[in-house]
């Protein structure tokens, strides 16, 4: 598992719930390293905890996390191919807007893993870019996310 300091930890009596993984593969790993099992847990309703909750059928496709927004918006994630096609005339579009922020620091962030960023598409246009995190607290959108649930280590339950 090569970056640690993403992950989210959420501790319950008798287990922590980890999620934020960049890759299946890491989920994997980190299940393996940890005695945990692999499992889906959704953030729905407002709810600032994740719930076990398979809406996101992310076992099966391989995804570390999937939002549900309303109809009316369409997802494009970054490993969708239309994704960079999109970003780039994002950015494109940007560089000619005076004393906007760059844009390149508004698709980059050192925090925000490459496969985070998701592109908020309404009516044709794009609404936003945005990523998971945002998703639950601005859009009041639901996050899928695949997780870890692992026995609470000692220094866990101070």
């Amino acid at each position: 598992m090569e970056n640690t300091d993403r992950l989210q930890k959420y501790v319950f009596e008798g287990y922590t719930i980890v999620t934020n993984f960049e890759t299946y593969a890491d989920a994997e790993n980190y299940v393996s390293e940890n005695n945990g099992e692999l499992m889906e847990v959704g953030f729905t309703d407002g709810a600032d905890n994740p719930e076990p909750n398979t809406d996101g059928h992310l076992m099966e496709t391989k995804k570390t996390f999937r939002v549900g927004l309303d109809p009316e918006y369409e997802i494009l994630y970054s490993d969708d191919p239309r994704f960079q096609e999109m970003a780039e005339t994002i950015q494109t579009d940007m560089k000619y807007k005076e004393d906007d922020i760059l844009p390149e620091d508004w698709m980059s962030d050192q925090n925000i893993a490459p496969g985070d960023h998701i592109i908020i598409i309404k009516g044709g246009e794009v609404n936003t870019v945005t990523t998971r995190e945002r998703i639950k607290y601005l859009m009041r959108g639901n996050v899928y996310e695949l997780a870890a649930k692992v026995p609470n280590a000692a220094d866990d339950l101070d």
